[in-house]
């Protein structure tokens, strides 16, 4: 079967699978081309909060454990032309060397480079398997992607294995991201006109939290032990957010959501924040919720893989980045991950969205490499 990455990687674009509608469509597309390679492909469909369905698939070639596994989300942020594209988001434009549209670097065109690159194997091949997992909601709290951690029959056998995931780096080794936390304090009053002082303002007993939340930003931005010199910035922010929604100001707020964000680093202690934020928000009467809890992604650098990936790509070193991938829930089962991809993460989310032709050439090389190096040589 013979594919073009850059006719491919406009197919794709042509979905527009923006992450707060369905994927569905798209990711059939994708099985089409696996079905046609042989691959046998897992099926995790679920429906979100707001009632659409999202279909996340992993596919495997060859017998046994472990392999090699290429990672990718087929969801993208929204694109509308009010927005200052100079054409169609979903339709894939070529100009001077690249290809322009939404998802076009993050990241159908990385997607379509693993597609092709499987092109060049048969099953016959492979002495270790070739996985391709293609996730949803990437962009929503990575949560096609812990469906397929929590769920995935194919995926827990994948997880002994290398993965790469094929977000853009450049094609540059990143052996390590941030995580993500995200918790949610909520504080109940009554609501009534300002003038009868018969409400009960929810945003007075958020001010002594906030006050405590105050010194966690402190501590998290100051302390080396919230330090790690591998990233730029080598701390992350206790990031606070404060809202009541209120109707009117001459009405009592009746709610006050407090939100928190952090990008917990390797060697982070982040249950110990966790659990801080928890007790204040009980000794204050408020509500508390984990909405959200990813692990960093951290393969050291000296490990097979990750010199695997340096040979394999001509890179010298690897480095680490600052945001964080699908690899927040993979890591819970898959321990050797690195992310490596064609593209600039700079180009990610942007108007007039682009990755360089070559770029996808290159990754489609790259790995077929690795490919060749783990499951068809079998080598670490």
């Amino acid at each position: 079967m013979n594919l073009d990455v850059v006719k491919l990687t406009q197919d794709l674009i042509a979905y527009p699978s923006v992450s707060l509608s369905s994927n569905v469509d798209v990711t059939r597309f994708v099985i089409g081309i696996l079905d046609r390679l042989r691959f046998e492909v897992e099926e995790l469909p679920y429906i979100d909060v707001n009632g659409v369905a999202k279909l996340s698939i992993v596919a495997k070639l060859g017998k046994g454990k472990g392999g090699l596994s290429l990672l990718s989300h087929n969801d993208v942020v929204p694109a509308f032309a009010e927005q200052g594209w100079t054409s169609d988001p979903f339709k894939g434009r070529l100009y001077q060397g690249k290809l322009y549209g939404r998802g076009s670097c993050d990241m159908k065109g990385p997607l379509a480079a693993t597609l092709c690159a499987a092109t060049r194997f048969k099953v016959a091949d492979l002495k270790a398997p070739l996985h391709i997992v293609v996730t949803s909601d990437e962009e929503i709290a990575a949560r096609g992607a812990w469906e397929v951690s929590r769920k995935s029959n194919l995926f827990s056998e994948a997880s002994t294995g290398y993965g790469l995931i094929c977000e853009p780096t450049r094609l540059r080794v990143v052996h390590a991201h941030k995580g993500a936390l995200y918790l949610e304090i909520r504080s109940k009053g009554k609501a009534a006109h300002t003038s009868t002082l018969k409400g009960i303002n929810a945003n007075i007993a958020m001010i002594p939290f906030l006050q405590e939340m105050r010194t966690i930003y402190d501590l998290v931005l100051r302390s080396r032990k919230y330090r790690n010199a591998e990233f730029s910035p080598a701390h992350s922010e206790w990031s606070i957010g404060i809202n009541d929604y209120n109707i009117a100001t001459n009405v009592t707020p009746v709610q006050s959501v407090c939100t928190i964000s952090y990008r917990p680093m390797p060697g982070t202690e982040v249950d110990e924040l966790i659990e801080r934020t928890r007790q204040s928000a009980k000794k204050h009467g408020l509500r508390f919720a984990v909405k959200f809890d990813g692990k960093p992604v951290y393969t050291p650098k000296d490990a097979p893989l990750v010199r695997t990936a340096l040979q394999l790509s001509g890179t010298r070193a690897s480095s680490t980045v600052p945001y964080g991938t699908d690899g927040l829930a993979f890591a819970s089962r898959m321990k050797n991950l690195v992310v490596l991809g064609p593209g600039d993460i700079a180009q990610a989310h942007t108007v007039d969205e682009w990755v360089e032709i070559e770029q996808l050439h290159r990754a489609v090389d790259l790995y077929s490499r690795f490919i060749d190096h783990v499951c068809v040589q079998g080598r670490a």
